[in-house]
């Protein structure tokens, strides 16, 4: 853990790629130094249907979901939420500035008891 879900409206995907915003993240994420290595995992997908405010063409968002194990205290989840958040938006400065782009970014927890994982992954 964690894994690290980056959601995007398609009409982003042009400007966002080359900004390489789930790189960076995963980077951020790898320099908290609180997250086993291999345990780290990013993803990042264009959303194809979406409708987003005034659903003008060039409206967009992005959505960053973090889920971790359980356990960690509040005051580490706050560092992990606002360095990562700082990372995304100072990717993103440029693009938010040149269009309407909404930006969010949450963390939960998973429940151990509902969570299952196998693999060949190593854990160390």
């Amino acid at each position: 853990m964690p894994h690290i879900a980056i959601d995007y409206t398609a009409n982003l995907t042009d400007d966002l790629l080359p900004l390489e915003l789930p790189r960076k993240v995963h980077e951020a994420a790898q320099g908290l130094r609180v997250f086993p290595l291999n345990g780290l995992r990013t993803f990042a997908r264009a959303i194809e249907e979406y409708q987003v405010g005034a659903n003008t063409a060039n409206e967009a968002f992005i959505n960053i979901h973090i889920r971790i194990a359980p356990g960690r205290p509040e005051e580490l989840r706050q560092r992990i939420v606002d360095t990562l958040f700082a990372t995304a938006e100072q990717t993103l400065a440029a693009l938010i500035e040149k269009r309407p782009v909404g930006l969010q970014l949450e963390i939960t927890e998973l429940d151990r008891s509902l969570t299952r994982m196998a693999g060949s992954l190593p854990t160390a």
